[in-house]
């Protein structure tokens, strides 16, 4: 068994030597990683707003919809000054260009965790011609009706340990995982924008 685990660490570590030979240092740390981390074990307790533990999975599922809706409703204030300046420009008559399409496509980041149609940033990439042709129809209908399809508008929501009581969900990073195709109309929306923001 001794000289099984031996082998193994022997292994990974050619496979370190050999990634950072090649410049992939995003597998190098994942390989360390794995040689040096151990893992954290994930608490099936959380505790709801009254302190009282939860340990049904529905409950848990509760508990944490009521956090993150708290955590992520927030009420905007906005200076009628400031609305007043930037009044809403004739471009929402234009529609969405192909290029642009192109563009925020290409600018994708790889390696990104897919969100809940598990469509990841690769194959948005990899779907070519086709794949623009069927986001730019997508993103022209939402551009002139407003409506979001009901898919783009739910995320996958991960939560990840920080130091502290992990039955108390504020002792969690909440990350947010949105679906790639989305991802497209939110940043052509984004580049619609910021010229104004700017302005």
């Amino acid at each position: 068994m001794e000289k099984a685990k031996e082998t193994w660490i022997e292994e990974q570590c050619q496979g370190i030597e050999e990634n950072l030979r090649e410049n992939n240092s995003k597998k190098a740390y994942q390989l360390v990683k794995e040689l040096t981390c151990s893992k954290q074990g994930r608490t099936t307790i959380i505790q709801d707003k009254a302190g009282k533990c939860l340990t049904g999975k529905q409950d848990i599922q509760k508990r944490w919809t009521e956090y993150c809706s708290k955590l992520y409703t927030h009420t905007i204030i906005g200076d009628p000054k400031v609305l007043d300046v930037h009044a809403p420009t004739n471009n929402d008559s234009y529609p969405i260009l192909r290029e642009e399409v192109e563009a925020t496509v290409k600018s994708l980041k790889k390696g990104k965790s897919a969100g809940v149609d598990n469509i990841s940033s690769q194959l948005v990439q990899a779907g070519g011609e086709a794949m623009i042709d069927m986001l730019l129809i997508i993103c022209n209908k939402i551009w002139q009706t407003r409506e979001w399809p009901s898919p783009w508008t739910q995320s996958l929501i991960i939560t990840l340990p920080k130091r502290g009581n992990l039955q108390l969900c504020q002792n969690y990073r909440t990350i947010s995982l949105i679906s790639h195709p989305s991802k497209v109309m939110l940043r052509i929306l984004l580049n619609r924008l910021k010229p104004q923001a700017d302005g």
